[in-house]
């Protein structure tokens, strides 16, 4: 019998404290990949294979939140998309949501066992996209 490996997160935020601390709260459980900004964040998605979910801050210079996860959205559609912020504003929210189609939206801070079961249904949302996709290929295929 084989242990599976852990699944891939990629968590994006331009504070590098928050970054040690998701990476240092989660690794037992997932292996983190962290980016300090959307580019980056970007470029990791190229750089990593099969990473299941990204979790992002809203307020990042250069590229918000929003706009990096309407990105992921748009590259990477079987990325499940969590949005981890301070208090945005009321339309920062709105659009985080309509444009990214996140999964779930917390705010900081967040208590680690409500970040850890956001992240376990949003690892399970992941699996059942990608069991799904899988699932049309074999029935258009066969």
């Amino acid at each position: 019998m084989t242990v599976s490996e852990p699944t891939n997160i990629l968590c994006v935020d331009d504070e590098p404290r928050v970054l040690e601390g998701l990476a240092l709260a989660l690794r037992k459980d997932y292996r983190v990949h962290t980016a300090s900004s959307g580019e980056e964040g970007l470029q990791k998605l190229k750089e990593v294979k099969g990473i299941a979910v990204v979790v992002s801050d809203m307020r990042m210079p250069v590229m918000d939140g929003a706009t990096f996860l309407k990105r992921v959205m748009r590259n990477h559609p079987e990325i499940t998309r969590m949005l981890l912020t301070g208090e945005p504003g009321r339309d920062a929210a709105v659009q985080a949501v309509n444009e990214g189609q996140i999964f779930r939206f917390l705010t900081k801070p967040c208590p680690p066992e409500q970040l850890k079961t956001a992240l376990e249904a949003a690892v399970i949302q992941h699996r059942l996209i990608t069991a799904e996709r899988v699932l049309l290929e074999e029935t258009l295929i066969g």
